[in-house]
């Protein structure tokens, strides 16, 4: 199932003002683009259920949202666990600051996020009017 994950990274900023070695993976409020996709596991009840491909705050949803795929038994709404960064301090490109993992709390939502495109922004695949 493709699914918007409705992330809250209240650690994740604050994270941010840590030491170095302590900060999880950086967070580009417009977008964090420093691989094709990012890979971030999507975890429930310890098993990964999922990724996170696309993730950073939407203006228009005034929130922070991270796009990936779920398996099809994780349902609209569930709350799932979002393992922000890599292990081991993460790549060693020279281009990403070295971090460690955080898990931020997210919901399961439909796709697209934005109730209008959804519904009614065009017909189509988003809305399911032909």
């Amino acid at each position: 199932m493709i699914a918007a994950l409705f992330a809250f990274g209240i650690g994740l900023v604050a994270s941010q003002t840590s030491p170095a070695d302590a900060a999880a993976s950086d967070l580009a409020a417009a977008k964090a683009l420093y691989a094709s996709a990012s890979y971030d596991k999507v975890m429930n009840a310890g098993k990964m259920v999922g990724v996170s491909m696309f993730s950073g705050y939407s203006y228009n949803e005034r929130s922070m949202l991270s796009l990936g795929v779920v398996d099809p038994d994780i349902e609209i709404g569930n709350e799932v666990t979002l393992v922000w960064g890599e292990e081991g301090g993460g790549t060693q490109k020279t281009t990403v600051e070295r971090h460690k993992p955080l898990e931020i709390r997210a919901i399961v939502s439909p796709v697209p996020y934005s109730e209008v495109a959804r519904k009614s922004y065009a017909v189509g695949w988003r809305t399911g009017q032909r």
